[in-house]
């Protein structure tokens, strides 16, 4: 049983962890100001400009030197000159979500295992283990399904 377990959690972590290193893969393209111009209207953005400011907002257009999008109900323009990166909202981020719901999880079940070592005849730290395990397995599931936080794509990056 324990084994079992233990070879599912770590088969959970392997599938999540390669969730990161196929987002890695796709930093080759940027620098195209043309991939700025071709998002989709509506778009959930966030831009970082030179001086270090984040704005996020919802993208309206892009010409050749500027981009226009709506960040707290207002209309925002920035010149290209300005802008030091501009990212796209990809939803949310399941892998940060996984870990925290793992944690939480993992801290209810050693809280229910100790509960019932200290009810009942158990003198072994069993049931303990296994709240761990159940628990940190049942949150991780949990906080991948919902995730945590937003996962951003890079679109482009100022040379």
């Amino acid at each position: 049983m324990r084994t079992n377990l233990f070879a599912l959690l770590g088969a959970l972590v392997l599938a999540l962890a390669n969730t990161g290193l196929a987002a890695a893969q796709n930093k080759d393209a940027r620098g195209k100001w043309s991939d700025v111009q071709s998002i989709a209207r509506g778009a959930e953005i966030a831009v970082r400009t030179r001086d270090g400011d984040r704005l996020t907002g919802r993208f309206a257009d892009a010409g050749d030197d500027a981009i226009n999008f709506t960040h707290d109900g207002k209309r925002v323009t920035l010149t290209r000159d300005s802008v030091r990166n501009v990212k796209i909202s990809r939803g949310r981020n399941r892998l940060k979500g996984a870990l925290v719901g793992a944690g939480i999880g993992g801290g209810a079940g050693a809280g229910a295992g100790g509960f019932v070592v200290a009810h009942t005849d158990h003198f072994g730290g069993t049931p303990l283990g296994a709240g761990i395990g159940i628990g940190a397995g049942a949150g991780a599931a949990i906080g991948a399904a919902i995730g945590l936080g937003k996962n951003y794509e890079t679109v482009y990056e100022a040379p």
